[in-house]
């Protein structure tokens, strides 16, 4: 069987912020010899999507992009109107996906990244959430843009933490275009294993982060890498798997990313000796 995994990276390997100054990473990319890049919309307002997909065209590289809704845009928020807020960026989003040539809009696009909440979830936070990613989904689909839901560890959200969460909340939206992104370094923190929960959510997987336990140098951690890559050739998985590190995080993501000490010498040879190791998995699990 015929590997045909398409690897990603981060843009936020090397920035902590996309625009314009960026375009410079598309080809960069390609260099390292992976396929597509995975552009942040946190700063939604900065994304030039003209610039990006003349960018793409000219380096053949593919592209994705992944967000974590605000407070000001948690659609489980209490508040109608940020409720409101919140779908409307999640629908730009999808719109500048689409007008960049990608296909693929996934992260912590179900609550507020952060929130803390007094007690369990209950069925209204549940509730608001697939109501809300239903319309979007609707919107992404008559752009042939899929969504992908990205279970985080419970320090990151209170909402969705495991895959089978995410399965949960896909079969309440309860749209075709709807699919989960698995994140290895979440899942070492909330799973009990990792080739169970990947078989779990093959059917449905759109997208995997493949980052290390601590975030370094895949190989070099906890993560049982063998498991994942035998769960995901034996359902034939064929789509994205991407590398998301901060080994050089600028000042103002070191609180959010918790990274503090040095992982790797430079993302560009955690990215290539991680891509290394994850493509010699594939040759093993997959065939040559």
């Amino acid at each position: 069987m015929a590997g045909k995994l398409k690897y990603a990276v981060h843009a936020y390997s090397w920035t902590p912020q996309w625009n314009n100054d960026c375009l410079h990473l598309i080809q960069h990319v390609k260099e390292l010899g992976l396929d597509v890049i995975e552009v942040p919309f946190m700063d939604i307002e900065l994304v030039d999507p003209k610039a990006i997909k003349a960018k793409l065209e000219e380096h053949d590289v593919g592209v994705c992009a992944s967000t974590a809704l605000s407070e000001a845009r948690d659609i489980t928020s209490d508040d109608a109107k940020v409720r409101a807020a919140g779908l409307a960026y999640l629908k730009q989003c999808v719109k500048k996906l689409a007008a960049m040539g990608g296909d693929l809009f996934t992260g912590v696009i179900y609550s507020a990244i952060g929130r803390k909440i007094d007690g369990k979830p209950d069925e209204q936070h549940w509730s608001w959430a697939a109501e809300n990613l239903k319309e979007a989904a609707k919107y992404a689909a008559d752009l042939g843009v899929r969504l992908g839901i990205e279970p985080v560890n419970r320090y990151e959200t209170f909402l969705i933490n495991t895959g089978e969460q995410a399965l949960r909340l896909r079969a309440l939206i309860d749209e075709p275009n709807v699919y989960v992104h698995l994140d290895a370094y979440h899942m070492n923190i909330e799973e009990t294993g990792f080739y169970e929960p990947t078989k779990a959510c093959a059917d449905y997987l759109c997208h995997y982060h493949l980052s290390e336990s601590h975030r370094g140098i895949p190989g070099e951690g906890l993560v049982d890498w063998e498991g994942i890559y035998r769960a995901l050739a034996e359902a034939d998985y064929q789509g994205y798997v991407g590398l998301e590190s901060f080994v050089e995080p600028a000042d103002s993501m070191r609180s959010a990313t918790c990274v503090w000490r040095t992982l790797a010498p430079s993302s560009d040879v955690l990215v290539a000796e991680g891509f290394k190791y994850l493509k010699g998995l594939e040759e093993k699990y997959y065939g040559s």
